[in-house]
């Protein structure tokens, strides 16, 4: 008959309701705007991209969303975390513990009948044992509780991270695509610009050899082809680098780009207007917001488990073991001893390590909070900024392509001018190197355009939710090392 079994298991029922460490994370001391928007205003953010009505664009991002190797690299490390939840959740589970021993000898029994008979021999033979035991730890303060709640966090988090990761896959791919249709069209218009100019050297020749023109309007009229065709490289150096950021965004390398994107010479505009988000609608979308709030839900769940240390463990457990000379006889009642009831585990002497680890927890908690304070912050930030660049180049453009058209007009007006003798071939050459620095410009202020909305866009969070999943291939092992090294060879 068990003794004193009502105190041990009244001691077990009172402790069972202590719990430690905060219920809850801090919240954030950053003010926190109010929202004015409702859902219908962000209608188009979750795969805003779709509104260039670009289908190669569409189709490159959904390419990149499932094949891009940063991806597939997060959501190793969530599957990884996922995994360590499990595993966490297992210590709330009773355990197992199987033992079989074989030996020779004499046991304490034995030598116990030899002295009772008092015998010089000894009995020796073989001995096997056979032993199961069940263990169950009662989480009477809270630290596998604790425990589970920040490996439950660490995941969010980890998918968090995935999400944002997303965020900006689908941003950069984005941009790769739009800046290489770019720079197609600022080719376009050099080129453009390149024949226009080269029309002009040929004609300040033409006038040079029949006496109409002096040599000062030749060389200024070539001066001006070298400089539109030193602006041809830069340009074709760009669009190649954008290729190859696009390639490798969509797991593909660098010199496999998409045909439509080679072949890309528009870039393509919104087909509708810009998706509204206020700022509260903004941070709630972000992940990188939910990320750094669910590092600091688990630091707050650590405070919990750094406690618990304080505090005894209590285990409550069952046990059987059986012995025998021979196997047969494991059948025998007496051969079998088995035990039931709690077992104490307090680590008294390290007492001053626990309140340590609770010191670091603490301090874990206050750099996360610092850090979701950063994170909401920087989103402001962010979005500010994006939105104010976006505005300012918006205006810059409608500037530029206004002083385009009129820059073109005037050099018309020179043409005609110079063929009726009203003027010279210098204010002919001086009207088409003016239009085409401004044609120039014009084009860039369009990429600039571009930009700026692929930065709101980013700044906004959208394009994580309804992402396709993300294929995660089997390792091969079979390939060999396409870099190896030998033995000796020192680590650059």
């Amino acid at each position: 008959m068990p003794i004193y079994p009502r105190p041990a298991w009244a001691l077990c029922a009172l402790l069972a309701g202590c719990t430690l460490g905060p219920e809850r994370p801090p919240g954030s001391t950053v003010p926190l705007p109010v929202s004015h928007l409702d859902a219908a205003a962000e209608q188009g953010l979750d795969q805003w991209w779709q509104l260039y009505r670009d289908p190669g664009l569409n189709a490159a991002v959904q390419e990149a969303l499932s094949q891009n190797r940063d991806l597939r690299m997060a959501a190793a490390n969530l599957l990884q975390a996922r995994a360590l939840l499990r595993e966490t959740d297992t210590l709330r589970q009773p355990s197992t513990q199987v033992t079989a021993r074989a030996g020779y000898g004499s046991t304490a029994d034995d030598q116990l009948e030899a002295a009772l008979q008092d015998s010089q021999h000894i009995r020796t033979g073989s001995r096997y044992g056979v032993g199961l035991d069940v263990q169950w730890e009662a989480d009477l303060f809270g630290r596998l509780h604790g425990l589970a709640d920040a490996a439950r966090a660490d995941a969010e988090a980890a998918r968090a991270a995935e999400d944002g990761l997303r965020v900006v896959v689908a941003a950069e791919t984005t941009r790769a695509w739009l800046q290489a249709c770019s720079y197609g069209q600022r080719l376009q218009v050099a080129g453009e610009s390149l024949a226009l100019v080269e029309q002009g050297r040929t004609l300040s020749a033409r006038l040079y050899r029949a006496g109409a023109a002096v040599t000062l309007d030749v060389v200024r009229a070539e001066g001006l082809v070298g400089q539109v065709q030193a602006s041809l490289p830069p340009l074709q150096a760009g669009r190649q680098r954008a290729l190859a950021e696009l390639a490798v965004l969509l797991g593909r390398p660098p010199g496999d780009a998409p045909a439509a994107a080679q072949a890309c010479r528009q870039a393509p505009t919104l087909g509708s207007p810009m998706p509204q988000s206020d700022a509260l609608a903004m941070l709630r979308r972000r992940p990188d917001v939910s990320q750094a709030e669910r590092r600091l839900a688990a630091a707050t769940a650590r405070i919990g488990v750094a406690r618990a240390d304080l505090y005894p463990r209590v285990s409550l457990g069952a046990g059987v073991f059986t012995s025998a000379h021979h196997p047969a006889g494991f059948d025998d009642r007496d051969a079998s001893v088995w035990q039931l009831g709690p077992l104490l585990s307090w680590s008294l002497p390290n007492l001053n390590a626990a309140r340590a680890r609770i010191a670091q927890a603490s301090a874990g908690e206050s750099a996360a909070l610092a850090d979701f304070d950063r994170s909401i912050l920087a989103a402001l930030k962010e979005q500010q900024q994006a939105l104010s660049d976006y505005q300012a180049a918006l205006q810059r453009q409608q500037a530029l392509h206004l002083a385009a058209e009129r820059d073109h007009q005037a050099l018309r007006l020179a043409g005609l001018a110079r063929a009726a003798g009203a003027s010279t071939a210098l204010d002919y050459l001086d009207a088409q190197r003016t239009d085409v620095r401004t044609r120039a410009a014009a084009a860039q202020a369009d990429a600039a355009v571009i930009d700026t909305q692929v930065l709101v866009f980013k700044a906004l969070g959208g394009g994580w939710r309804s992402a396709p999943p993300i294929v995660l291939p089997q390792p091969s092992r079979a390939a060999a090392n396409p870099f190896p090294r030998t033995p000796n060879e020192p680590l650059q």
